[in-house]
């Protein structure tokens, strides 16, 4: 047990060391790019080149929650691009619909028009037709009692 534990120690101890020695690599990394020294030295050189190493094996353990983020701009793309389809074939049924309720009320006061009493009688004495013509006598009233 007590050799365990001390392995244990021994581990977290290295790694707190490693913690420590990367974070210095990377305030030395930023020191040289700060500073104006022309100066490059071999651990800032390495320690930039396990910066560079991290980044694919980073993305490599991302991939999953990249994919997800670049399935969800597609969606929100083509969803964009959906609905204002959708916008534009709405605005065109809507003057569509205009235009075919303008058609109706013309062709509405036209028939109107073309129905009324005088204007059968006009028609009708413009063909020569005899046998039509209006009542001389007022129509009954018939009064139903309840």
């Amino acid at each position: 047990m007590a050799e365990i534990e001390h392995d244990k120690q021994e581990e977290q101890q290295l790694e707190a060391q490693e913690a420590q020695e990367t974070i210095s690599n990377k305030e030395k990394l930023m020191h040289s790019l700060v500073s104006d020294d022309d100066e490059v030295d071999e651990l800032t050189v390495a320690s930039l080149r396990q910066m560079l190493d991290a980044i694919p094996r980073w993305f490599l353990s991302q991939w999953k929650l990249l994919l997800l983020c670049l399935a969800g701009i597609i969606l929100y793309i083509t969803n964009g691009y959906q609905a204002q389809v959708e916008m534009m074939k709405e605005t065109e049924l809507e003057t569509e619909l205009k235009d075919w309720r303008y058609r109706s009320i013309t062709r509405v006061s036209e028939l109107t028009r073309l129905c009324r009493q005088s204007q059968l009688e006009q028609k009708l004495r413009e063909q020569g037709d005899s046998t039509l013509t209006p009542s001389k006598v007022a129509p009954y009233t018939i009064n139903i009692k309840d």
